[in-house]
């Protein structure tokens, strides 16, 4: 097992968990819940995901949050598709979830600046064009 990754799971998983009460949190656990429900459909001759299954889990429930993390990590070892699809949820929503809502940022523009086109921002996800 790749340590660092099923860790990376673990962090996303739970983060995503927390925030669930937020419109852009339910929006991240909703994604992971897609995730979970395709693995499961697709299933694996003689392999049984006992607690993942067409039943969301509750994001506010610590034990069936552990059981989806722990379920969800042993089966991408054997799925590379789910391993993907991790992956791929991880890279895309958990950024938005995971902020350090403890940091500041600083942005000043003085005296004789001629700006035409400005951004100035803390934490960015996706491209800006101007």
């Amino acid at each position: 097992m790749d340590i660092d990754a099923a860790s990376t799971i673990t962090e996303a998983i739970t983060a995503a968990a927390g925030a669930a009460g937020t419109a852009v949190g339910r929006q991240a656990w909703e994604a992971l819940q897609a995730v979970a429900r395709r693995t499961f459909r697709r299933g694996e001759p003689g392999a049984e995901l006992t607690t993942v299954s067409e039943e969301p889990v509750d994001p506010a429930d610590q034990q069936q949050v552990r059981e989806l993390i722990t379920t969800l990590i042993d089966r991408r070892e054997q799925d590379p598709e789910l391993a993907a699809e991790l992956a791929d949820w991880v890279g895309t929503q958990v950024f938005v979830v995971k902020i350090d809502q403890t940091s500041t940022v600083s942005n000043t523009v003085r005296d004789n600046a001629q700006v035409t086109k400005l951004v100035q921002g803390r934490d960015f996800g996706g491209s800006i064009t101007l």
